[in-house]
């Protein structure tokens, strides 16, 4: 009997152990569906440094190409506040990739799920290693684009305000658009400018004026060439020769003793000004002034006398 219940047992345990490795059969033919052989292939680890995963989860795959050759392993905050995923891809598609490739987040399908897609990189580019931390970026997402355009509907919908109320204001008169359109007088002298701008350009043309001799004729440009041509040279004799003007310019001693004559000349000046000594009296003093003047008027008539009679104060004798 007992051992009729151990058969009985026994014969259980192998029919649970059947069903159990053939639900495992199933589960794994469901989920890789026709990749269970990729389970037991070699793999490698590679990174990839993103800003924003837009979603990103792990197991997401990766692919290169258009194919599958991996998924990804793990997603961490770096120190350098960077986000690092981890990959695994199959060893033998590493020799494909280059170290300038990049990891692209994309989406795959219409259910938004994300995945990783390698690019090639450049042929020059040596070719990358396990290990290797590569560069990631993500594309604008669909929600990126509707917060993008409705920011600009809302801009859009306030410049058709403003521009409204301009075009309300030009309505009404009011402003210089509204007088430039509705006011005549300024497209008449707009147009008596543009006549005298036609004119002027006519006579410059003609060769009337100063101005057209300087634009049309040679003459006055060899002239004026020739005179700067002359500055020029006097200036550079002017700078190598050891003349007074050359002395005036560049010797300190010289200004200092122009200053300085300056300073006693403003000196008596300011002492003239204030009446101060006999050329201040003579310009500040009336009485004095007066007194001069009488004195002078004195001494030319008297002057006057002896040219004319000599002999009332000249006498000669001989004897």
């Amino acid at each position: 009997m007992y051992d009729y219940i151990k058969h009985i047992r026994w014969a259980k345990l192998k029919v649970g152990v059947v069903i159990t490795i053939a639900t495992v059969i199933v589960f794994l033919a469901v989920m890789f569906a026709g990749n269970i052989e990729k389970i037991f292939v070699p793999k490698v680890n590679v990174s990839a440094d993103f800003s924003d995963v837009k979603g990103l989860r792990e197991g997401s795959p990766v692919w290169f190409s258009g194919v599958e050759i991996g998924a990804v392993k793990s997603i961490k905050f770096t120190e350098a506040r960077e986000i690092k995923v981890k990959m695994l891809i199959s060893s033998d598609t590493i020799q494909y990739l280059k170290k300038d490739s990049l990891a692209d987040i994309l989406t795959l399908g219409l259910l938004g799920d994300k995945y990783i897609e390698i690019t090639p990189g450049s042929k020059d580019s040596a070719g990358m290693e396990a290990g290797d931390t590569i560069l990631g970026m993500s594309h604008i997402e669909i929600q990126d684009m509707v917060e993008t355009g409705q920011e600009s509907i809302a801009n859009l919908s306030k410049f058709i305000t403003t521009l409204e109320g301009v075009l309300v204001n030009i309505e009404h008169g009011e402003g210089t658009i509204s007088k430039f359109i509705k006011d005549p007088s300024l497209y008449d002298n707009l147009d008596n400018v543009t006549r005298e701008l036609t004119e002027l350009v006519v006579e410059l043309k003609g060769g009337k004026g100063t101005l057209s001799k300087l634009l049309s004729e040679d003459t006055v440009y060899a002239d004026i060439s020739a005179s700067a041509e002359n500055t020029k040279r006097f200036t550079e004799r002017l700078q190598s020769s050891d003349g007074t003007l050359n002395k005036l310019i560049e010797d300190k001693s010289l200004y200092e003793n122009f200053d300085e004559v300056s300073g006693k000349l403003n000196g008596i000046l300011g002492k003239i000004e204030r009446g101060e000594g006999f050329a201040g009296s003579l310009l500040k003093d009336d009485e004095l002034t007066d007194e001069l003047k009488s004195a002078l008027k004195e001494m030319s008539a008297l002057m006057k006398d002896v040219r004319e009679n000599p002999k009332r104060y000249f006498k000669f004798s001989f004897f």
